[in-house]
């Protein structure tokens, strides 16, 4: 599988709260919904762990992006986006808005550290509610028909809020335990 799209890929897509949402199949229901550092879980089940940086810069946040963020009161935000790959196969696409004040004050040295280890590292930071979506593979330049599954959860420290939303790509272990039916029945979220 190769991912093609090019920066910004973004996430313009309607998001929905768990409970709205029927998922199909356990296995993936627990990777949508684990509370721990994917980051971690990925790097726990594969020999080679990469993280591939698609880009970052400042942008404007999608219109369902700026409403998660409404509290912050900033307007200048950068977007980051990665892959998280395991055994050299992208499982993950990772998209992340943060307010330009927070890359100044806290990650101006990010580069192409996963910030899930920044995140989940420092116990200042406390973590949203889960929201849900799906995605067609071709968004990515995926030549394939599935639907991909995606999670994103709002992250706040002191005044800053950031946006970390995740969907895993058809290599993902995700959907190791998903049959045809289920993977066809997915379609419907």
């Amino acid at each position: 599988m190769s991912f093609n799209a090019t920066f910004p890929v973004g996430l313009a897509v309607d998001w929905q709260a768990p409970s709205g949402v029927s998922i199909p199949n356990a296995q993936l229901k627990n990777w949508l919904l684990d509370t721990g550092s994917l980051t971690e879980r990925v790097q726990s089940l594969c020999k080679h762990f990469s993280l591939e940086l698609i880009g970052q810069q400042g942008q404007i946040p999608h219109d369902n992006e700026l409403s998660l963020l409404h509290a912050n009161g900033d307007t200048h935000y950068q977007a980051r986006e990665i892959l998280l790959c395991g055994d050299h196969q992208p499982w993950v696409f990772a998209r992340s808005i943060i307010p330009q004040a927070f890359v100044d004050s806290e990650l101006s040295d990010l580069g192409k550290e996963p910030l899930g280890k920044r995140l989940f590292n420092d116990a200042r930071f406390t973590r949203s509610a889960f929201q849900l979506c799906t995605v067609s593979a071709s968004q990515f330049g995926i030549h394939n028909t599935q639907r991909l599954w995606g999670r994103r959860s709002l992250f706040t420290l002191d005044n800053y809020s950031m946006i970390v939303a995740e969907v895993f790509l058809p290599a993902s272990p995700a959907y190791n335990n998903c049959t045809s039916i289920e993977k066809e029945s997915e379609k419907q979220l």
